[in-house]
């Protein structure tokens, strides 16, 4: 049974005041130590924490904006303004910053390991610094860019993601299977 409008609505727009919020969160964080507390980003913990930040704000961004990148006329999706470029750059976008965030997450309690390991002497293990950037940029971008090219973002959940084809076209006869 499809989902009726109100439940479309809901699917629709129910993580969009938490992504608003998580914007904002973030966009504070990045005016902080970058406006009012620059003198911290010589410490690696927080220069972890502004990267992670900036993935933070993208991904909170494309969460908002997901139900407008959907293409226009996809049956049972509120909202649906979009195209197929945008749904693949919002899903790619999506799957990036979602793959970045924990990684900087995990790079923060690597980061407090090798403090404990090194007795906070910084410049003993400042060296993971370049490698984690690369880990949570390079890896998620190539993945994403790998499902892209193999046209697997279409419209799944409340906005784009990683799916064969738009979700339910087997069933439903309204829906075209690409």
């Amino acid at each position: 049974m499809p989902p009726t409008i109100a439940q479309q609505k809901g699917l629709a727009f129910a993580p969009t005041p938490f992504a608003i919020i998580s914007f904002f969160s973030s966009s504070y964080v990045i005016y902080y130590l970058i406006c009012k507390e620059r003198h911290k980003l010589k410490r690696l913990y927080h220069r972890l924490v502004l990267a992670m930040n900036f993935a933070l704000l993208l991904l909170s961004f494309v969460s908002a904006w997901s139900p407008f990148a959907v293409p226009e006329g996809t049956p049972y999706y509120f909202g649906a303004s979009g195209t197929i470029q945008t749904c693949t750059a919002n899903a790619f976008i999506h799957l990036t910053t979602a793959l970045a965030v924990p990684t900087y997450y995990g790079s923060l309690i690597l980061q407090a390991f090798m403090g404990i390991k090194h007795n906070f002497k910084e410049e003993k293990y400042q060296w993971i610094e370049f490698p984690v950037h690369g880990v949570a940029w390079c890896i998620p971008a190539a993945l994403s860019t790998i499902v892209a090219v193999t046209e697997n973002f279409n419209p799944n959940g409340s906005g784009c993601g990683i799916t064969k084809a738009p979700q339910g076209c087997e069933v439903d006869p309204d829906v075209t299977c690409q």
